[in-house]
């Protein structure tokens, strides 16, 4: 939901920054990467790079420059340090070290992590809840689309490239649309079906025209977060008045848990440090965060259509 937004902002943020951070401006970075790349990327040097690349690393698209750049990384990072300077970042990033073919381990380990609560969340809701419920087919949908957002973000933070940041980025923006979409068929489309289908074909017609904007004619950054940023505070703004309208239904504090505590817990990516053993940094603890409250909102979604079913029974029974 709103935790999403979060993300968009600071990834936002990472991205501007990434045509040029202090560490990648830095002239003994950029000599140590050309040396690299004259040394070890051409001819027989690469062809011998290429030989004893594992192939975990090949398939992850890691090259010969890629290497040069993460080598030279720490060489300028351990100057930095040697000389009583702070960290800096590379490419609008903080320095990581890499595990296996993992850029970022952390985040691409609580990413797998949500999209695993949410698989895990999606097949026990399909066990409890009867198709028949009238939230049925748009809660087994949000699950989806949540899985595949957490697919692209642990792909994204396994390898950064352009296509990855895209796919997390579009998947992201995804999921706050679907969730205003679950939040209008709960609080107007369960009564007014043709209200809540115009509603959908325009968060379509929405998702289209953003999506082709930033990939047809330019990647516009701060458009980006703004148009998440607005659509997801309405999303929240939309489920706590649900909530507080439905005060007297026994999960509703579930729902309302769900948004303070992701719009609390997006407060941890304003605590932006250099990542701790070089691994954990302020991104990575809020994905691992945001695990129990996925779990927390989808047993919310669990409840809400199982008590639909239960009222819309006991109508056509009075019928």
């Amino acid at each position: 939901m709103a935790g999403r937004t979060a993300r968009l902002v600071l990834l936002a943020g990472a991205a501007a920054l990434a045509s040029g951070s202090q560490g990648d401006r830095e002239p003994v970075y950029r000599d140590c990467v050309l040396r690299c790349e004259e040394r070890n990327c051409s001819g027989g040097a690469l062809k011998h790079f290429r030989s004893r690349q594992p192939i975990y690393m090949s398939l992850a698209g890691w090259t010969c420059r890629d290497d040069c750049k993460y080598e030279c990384m720490w060489v300028t990072v351990g100057l930095y340090l040697q000389e009583g300077h702070k960290v800096p970042q590379f490419h609008g990033k903080w320095p990581f070290s890499r595990f296996l073919c993992f850029q970022e381990p952390a985040s691409a380990v609580a990413s797998f992590l949500n999209g695993l609560a949410s698989l895990v969340m999606l097949c026990r809701y399909r066990t409890s809840v009867p198709a028949s419920s009238p939230m049925y087919p748009t809660c087994v949908a949000f699950a989806w689309v949540s899985l595949n957002a957490w697919f692209w973000s642990t792909v994204f933070h396994t390898r950064d490239t352009d296509l990855t940041e895209k796919m997390d980025y579009f998947c992201a923006s995804t999921v706050i649309l679907h969730s205003i979409y679950l939040c209008c068929v709960r609080t107007v489309g369960l009564q007014r079906p043709a209200v809540a289908s115009a509603f959908r074909a325009l968060l379509l017609l929405m998702l289209t025209a953003h999506v082709s904007y930033l990939s047809l004619i330019h990647f516009d950054y701060g458009y980006n977060m703004a148009a998440n940023v607005a659509i997801g505070l309405l999303n929240a703004a939309w489920w706590l008045a649900w909530c507080l309208r439905n005060q007297r239904l026994p999960h509703v504090h579930k729902c309302v848990a769900v948004v303070l505590l992701l719009q609390g817990l997006s407060l941890l990516e304003l605590l932006d440090f250099p990542p701790l053993f070089w691994v954990l940094d302020a991104h990575a603890i809020w994905h691992i965060s945001t695990i129990p409250v996925h779990v927390l909102f989808f047993s919310f979604l669990e409840d809400d259509s199982l008590y639909l079913l239960k009222e819309s029974e006991a109508k056509v029974k009075l019928d």
